[in-house]
């Protein structure tokens, strides 16, 4: 793995600095004690938490894991404890096993109200454990909404603003000149399955959703030609073929997100048997 730091907040007084182009995505591996003795979270270049609310939040009254022909649809009413008491029970562990390993911790926050976004920003921000910020997006957020949460979350810790992967291109400018110290392209898709007599609604993921990301990041860094506003790419990634090929479409790192239940010692093992260029 090629070990020259990644910056991707080089105008933040703080920056925000990987060794290595993986990250987990968001919801993927819990708050880092939900993935001990499963994954080695020291093989990240960043470590991205499951999402928090300003609020506490309790899982949806059916929550369902659907399987799909190339992938899985996932609902869970985004359970979380809220910003105050996730720092409280998770942010010493966060320090143990990530920050003294060189790993940052990036907190994923779900975007509700800019009043909630700037509470939650506030205790994020006077946190020296919370290593930077990405703000999570609806997939219908219009672009003045988007500019008003952003706005929020700037001035805080570095922000990554993650962007819906079918409105990456139209909305990243917006973003970028709000206050977004990085790009993350793009959050799952949102989908409508009927299952058991009654519609569930959630986000998709799996190897299907390669194709319209890497998609997504080429069409943001078009977007974006002559900014140096570094792209992270996410949605889809199983290989090393995948991940080389968001870096080839513009993104200086990646998320992994399905494949880490699949497999969650890929990360060793492609350090081992693979190399990103």
């Amino acid at each position: 793995m090629n070990n020259t730091l990644i910056e991707l907040a080089s105008n933040h007084k703080r920056g925000l600095a990987l060794k290595r182009p993986l990250l987990n995505a968001a919801g993927t591996l819990g708050f880092a004690g939900e993935a001990r003795g499963l994954a080695d979270l020291t093989a990240l270049g960043a470590f991205v938490t499951n999402p928090l609310t300003w609020t506490p939040r309790t899982p949806a009254a059916a929550p369902n894991a659907i399987e799909l022909t190339d992938g899985v649809l996932i609902h869970t009413g985004l359970p979380n404890p809220g910003v105050r008491a996730a720092l409280r029970q998770f942010a010493r562990e966060w320090e143990r096993r990530l920050s003294r390993a060189g790993v940052p911790v990036v907190v994923h926050l779900a975007a509700t109200t800019p009043d909630d976004v700037g509470r939650a920003l506030e205790a994020l921000d006077r946190d020296e454990r919370v290593g930077g910020v990405e703000l999570g997006l609806r997939e219908d957020v219009d672009e003045s909404e988007l500019i008003a949460l952003v706005r929020r979350a700037h001035g805080g810790p570095p922000l990554l603003v993650r962007l819906p992967v079918a409105r990456a291109a139209e909305l990243c400018r917006a973003a970028v000149q709000a206050g977004a110290d990085a790009l993350t392209v793009g959050a799952p898709t949102r989908l409508s399955v009927e299952a058991g007599g009654r519609t569930v609604t959630g986000r998709v993921y799996g190897p299907g959703q390669f194709a319209a990301a890497v998609e997504a990041v080429r069409a943001v860094t078009a977007a974006l030609a002559g900014s140096a506003t570094p792209i992270i790419g996410a949605g889809g990634v199983f290989s090393v073929e995948n991940a080389d090929a968001m870096r080839a479409a513009g993104a200086v790192a990646v998320q992994l997100d399905a494949v880490l239940w699949q497999e969650p010692g890929v990360l060793r093992r492609w350090e081992a048997d693979g190399q990103l260029r």
